[in-house]
């Protein structure tokens, strides 16, 4: 009779050979929570964001995309020349700051910008976006220095001690505790009870306030040119042709 030995497949003649070996639970390590450990940055203002954002639209968009609003027919008269793309050099159309110069033009849907004008218009969105931040940073501790001088503090000095970071939100007001003493007449005994006073926050902002304004744009001017098509009247040539008018001699 053949033996199984302990590197043979087949089972052995004791029950306990034909009992599987129980598996392991395997442990899984934990994925650590991705907004652990990570620092909230201060928000961005209104003019940091409008810059990074044609900063961006500059560099990802090949240009021959057409705005999906339609863009602005009014040639600067309703608002200001852009400073980025004043006009179309294909058609001759007069460009807004409404129409974004990574687009293409409303009207003949010719690129605004040159490979050479686009990487020189990208560095100048970098600079501008320098010279801002660097311009709200002095605002900031121009506001920290008037606010401590108003306080009667001693002026820092530059980089000896870091400075609060302002923020536009609303700063809500702190929980005050107050203990009342109250005096049985009958057990002539005393209790002391603590009451917490939660000051209502003020109110959000209106939703008007927060939503964006939309601004008005001018829409395409029609295809078609109107025109009068009767004969003008040779007797009348001054007569409006646009309308039908009777005219009553004067007696």
């Amino acid at each position: 009779m053949r033996q199984g030995t302990a590197w043979s497949k087949a089972a052995g003649s004791l029950p306990s050979d034909r009992l599987r070996p129980a598996q392991r639970p395997q442990h899984t390590p934990q994925k650590q929570s991705k907004g652990k450990g990570k620092t909230q940055e201060p928000s961005k203002s209104k003019a940091i964001r409008k810059l990074e954002s044609l900063a961006g639209g500059v560099r990802k968009s090949s240009g021959r995309e057409k705005d999906p609003k339609g863009g602005c027919f009014c040639q600067a008269r309703e608002h200001d020349l852009s400073p980025y793309a004043p006009i179309c050099r294909s058609c001759g159309l007069i460009l807004c700051v409404i129409n974004l110069p990574y687009y293409a033009c409303p009207h003949c849907s010719a690129v605004l910008l040159s490979d050479i004008a686009r990487s020189s218009l990208s560095v100048r969105f970098d600079e501008e976006i320098s010279k801002q931040v660097a311009k709200e940073e002095e605002e900031t501790l121009r506001i920290v220095q008037q606010a401590r001088d108003a306080e009667g503090a001693f002026p820092v000095l530059p980089g000896s001690a870091t400075l609060p970071v302002l923020s536009n939100a609303p700063s809500r007001p702190a929980a005050q505790t107050h203990k009342i003493l109250s005096l049985n007449s009958k057990t002539k005994k005393y209790t002391v009870s603590s009451y917490t006073n939660t000051p209502v926050s003020s109110r959000p902002a209106s939703r008007a306030e927060s939503e964006v304004e939309e601004v008005h744009r001018v829409a395409a001017p029609p295809p078609q040119i109107d025109f009068v098509k009767r004969a003008p009247d040779r007797n009348h040539p001054w007569s409006n042709m646009r309308m039908e008018l009777l005219y009553v001699p004067v007696k």
